[in-house]
């Protein structure tokens, strides 16, 4: 993994200005930072006023586990497009697979409820997101054994899931649900993008860190060697500087 803001990829960002190109970026941990309450977790004053800049002068996405109905408060109007629920919510192809995706949702999580009610796990938060689950166990003080239990519980559920590990969640997917590298695909379809440059920072962020398509240039926060990712910046504040600097590129071209 290269360091995004060396000499050598930042030569790659001033030909991507020159391109069709797509800019694309998680929300939790890329956007904003990583916070104890997800209901707490918002952009800094400069990354919303840099974003806004950067969707005056390319196509923009924001692809995130989130619910899609919950991403659009956190983010400006102008961000024109948004993805919630790992590439499930929000595209336009995958309109037959949200009431299945919904249905089964609701399934895991009266079976949590149910199983939580009568042995309660301290700290241990079941977040409904309509078409998967998150279980948060960030606020847990035995994380390792909150989430050990958490586990056996998913093995006893009816649908399997698909299973994504998150920074203290586990993220529970309808099988079969499209996963963020298909979501990002698909955007590029659909704004016409001949590249794209995505910028995440979690294990769910793989699905497109590892497409095998050349056009895709993945960044991820913090430098991981198990990573598909080809490149990374070192925190997640060096998100300011790399939006800075899309704006420059863009702008400088469009003169």
């Amino acid at each position: 993994m290269k360091h995004f803001l060396g000499t050598t990829p930042l030569k790659l960002l001033e030909a991507l200005s020159f391109t069709k190109t797509l800019y694309a970026f998680d929300f939790d941990g890329t956007l904003a930072k990583i916070v104890r309450d997800p209901g707490a977790a918002n952009m800094n004053s400069q990354t919303e006023s840099l974003l806004k800049k950067i969707c005056a002068l390319v196509p923009v996405a924001v692809i995130s586990g989130r619910s899609r109905d919950d991403l659009n408060t956190r983010l400006p109007d102008s961000v024109k497009f948004t993805v919630g629920n790992h590439g499930l919510e929000g595209l336009k192809s995958q309109a037959n697979r949200i009431k299945k995706a919904q249905g089964i949702t609701a399934q895991w999580k009266e079976h949590f409820e149910s199983i939580l009610e009568s042995n309660p796990i301290d700290g241990i938060e079941v977040e409904d997101k309509i078409f998967s689950l998150a279980l948060h166990y960030r606020k847990c003080r035995r994380k390792k054994e909150a989430k050990s239990q958490l586990l056996q519980i998913v093995s006893t559920l009816e649908n399997s899931p698909r299973l994504i590990m998150g920074k203290s969640v586990l993220n529970l997917i309808p099988m079969g649900a499209p996963h963020k590298g298909i979501a990002l695909m698909e955007l590029m379809l659909e704004t016409g993008a001949t590249r794209a440059l995505y910028v995440g920072d979690d294990d769910t962020d793989e699905d497109i860190f590892s497409l095998p398509d050349e056009r895709i240039f993945s960044v991820r926060i913090g430098k991981k060697k198990l990573s598909h990712a080809k490149y990374f910046l070192e925190r997640q504040s060096e998100i300011t500087l790399l939006l800075k600097k899309i704006v420059q590129l863009n702008a400088e071209k469009n003169k």
